[in-house]
């Protein structure tokens, strides 16, 4: 669409996309001040997001309201990039060099979402129309994800920063972490959705000409049935019952001559403490504390930031590593009648435990299949991944990968030979870092208490390492002080410390 500028009666820039007037052509500032107090708003918001508010004249009395608020402008054109009347704190157009979603993932903290405020201008809705409202539906998938990212934390924060303690202990004594040399060599990324069953025929090939199998932690039991040998295995979830993914795996790489594959997890996953035999390859979700932690220990990681899934941080490490096609199977976020995962599975003998004559198997299953449709989150990370611009294309193996989009599809159905041949790949070769550790959770508790409180850390760091800790640790209220989280930081890790202590 064609925009264009002009000159108001009153002297001021307006602009028009084709025939629509985008703001007044007498006085667009008025106009915007008069809209502003026509929303009646009212709350302590941190963040204001402008949906193609084209020249942005709604900014001056948002501020004037809203002073500490951080002002985010989202353009549907790059016509109006650097014209706004007032500059914003953060402006992204099409031809930023992020991603919409990338874009508000770095502007914008995990937060409830009454601190965040979309403003919608009426006028670019009716000259953009349904473009402007799949920005809308963008925005407001968005801050529902990050919604629901903040809640999560504030539940289970205190849990995630148990499993990095924990997670210390694998790097106890002589550890194997894993290199990664990054190489021309395909990638398969095997989720656990019930599509990956349909896939196992496309990924024997792709494997037998030297691709990476990367398998998330809840799809390795299945694989490990059908006679696949993941290279990596990813985990990340850090709820108590996760373990139970890896737990199958530890049982067959025992007492095997072969070598155990790369184990690639968050810092604050669930992990066993028997992963220590697995060649370790740590990712920080780049978080200050994690990123502090590592620094301190000297501790080798990948940083790659947190999504809510497991399969986003497989696609960033296939990314990393491979140079080659990146290849989907099982990231469905959908159903298969009511199986929502590839057998067999992990859960599934908590089901088959808990079942009885008045509540039978399939009745649980069945109950279990409507709560997770009915908690919506299949459905975020779909949209998610369908917003994402991933800088090279990543081809789904079977139809029902709802993450991707289906003329990805039939390229990789004339890449895998599923209708032609395909050519092999380069081998993805891992090497080994032996190192020795010990006393590893004292001295990050250690460090993190030294951040805190060191009078030559940057100011800037200090509130950021305290706002990170504050939220996994604390129970709100009055603002955090160092010596409330110094206390909390050595109570939480106690027994940690004293079990170090106790095995030198």
């Amino acid at each position: 669409m064609d925009e264009t500028l002009a000159r108001a009666q009153c002297g001021l820039n307006t602009a028009a996309a084709g025939q629509k007037n985008i703001h007044s052509r007498y006085n667009p500032l008025i106009e915007a001040e008069r809209y502003i107090a026509s929303l009646n708003l009212r709350g302590d918001f941190e963040y204001i997001i402008l949906a193609e508010c084209g020249l942005c004249y709604v900014i001056e009395p948002l501020r004037k309201k809203f002073p500490a608020a951080k002002i985010v402008s989202l353009h549907l054109s790059a016509f109006y990039a650097g014209k706004s009347a007032a500059q914003p704190d953060a402006e992204w157009t099409p031809d930023s060099a992020a991603s919409l979603n990338l874009f508000l993932e770095s502007e914008i903290d995990d937060i409830e979402a009454d601190k965040i405020k979309i403003i919608e201008w009426r006028p670019s809705a009716g000259a953009y129309g349904g473009e402007y409202l799949n920005l809308i539906k963008d925005i407001t998938a968005f801050v529902k994800r990050i919604d629901a990212s903040k809640r999560t934390r504030k539940v289970f924060g205190r849990r995630w920063f148990r499993n990095v303690i924990k997670n210390c202990f694998l790097f106890n004594d002589c550890v194997n972490f894993a290199e990664t040399t990054r190489s021309g060599a395909d990638c398969i990324i095997a989720g656990a959705g019930p599509a990956l069953e349909d896939a196992y025929g496309a990924i024997r090939r792709l494997t037998k000409n030297g691709a990476v199998l990367i398998a998330v932690s809840s799809a390795v039991n299945a694989l490990l049935q059908a006679g696949f040998r993941p290279d990596i295995i990813i985990a990340c979830d850090g709820g108590g019952w996760a373990p139970l993914h890896l737990f199958e795996s530890l049982r067959f790489f025992r007492g095997k001559k072969e070598p155990y594959p790369v184990l690639a997890f968050s810092l604050s996953a669930a992990i066993p403490s028997q992963c220590a035999a697995f060649n370790l390859l740590p990712i920080s979700d780049e978080s200050l504390f994690q990123n502090i932690a590592c620094q301190r220990l000297d501790i080798p990681r990948l940083s790659f930031p947190q999504r809510g899934t497991v399969s986003a941080s497989a696609v960033d490490l296939a990314l990393h590593i491979s140079g080659g096609a990146i290849y989907t199977a099982g990231i469905n976020f959908s159903h298969k009648d009511i199986r929502s995962h590839a057998k067999p599975y992990a859960f599934d003998a908590l089901l088959a435990d808990a079942a009885s004559r008045f509540s039978p198997l399939y009745t649980l299953q069945f109950e279990r299949s409507g709560a997770i449709i009915k908690s919506g989150a299949n459905s975020i990370y779909a949209n998610w991944f369908s917003g994402q611009n991933y800088p090279r294309k990543i081809y789904p193996i079977t139809d029902s990968d709802r993450a991707f989009d289906k003329k990805a599809r039939n390229i990789a159905a004339d890449k895998l030979g599923l209708s032609g041949n395909f050519n092999p790949s380069s081998r993805l070769a891992f090497s080994k870092q032996k190192r020795v550790y010990s006393r590893t959770v004292t001295r990050f508790i250690a460090a993190l208490i030294a951040a805190l409180e060191s009078p030559s850390a940057p100011p800037a760091a200090k509130e950021k390492l305290t706002l990170e800790l504050s939220n996994m640790l604390l129970d709100g209220g009055d603002a955090p002080r160092n010596c409330d989280l110094r206390e909390e930081l050595l109570r939480v890790s106690e027994k940690y410390r004293t079990i170090e202590a106790r095995h030198g």
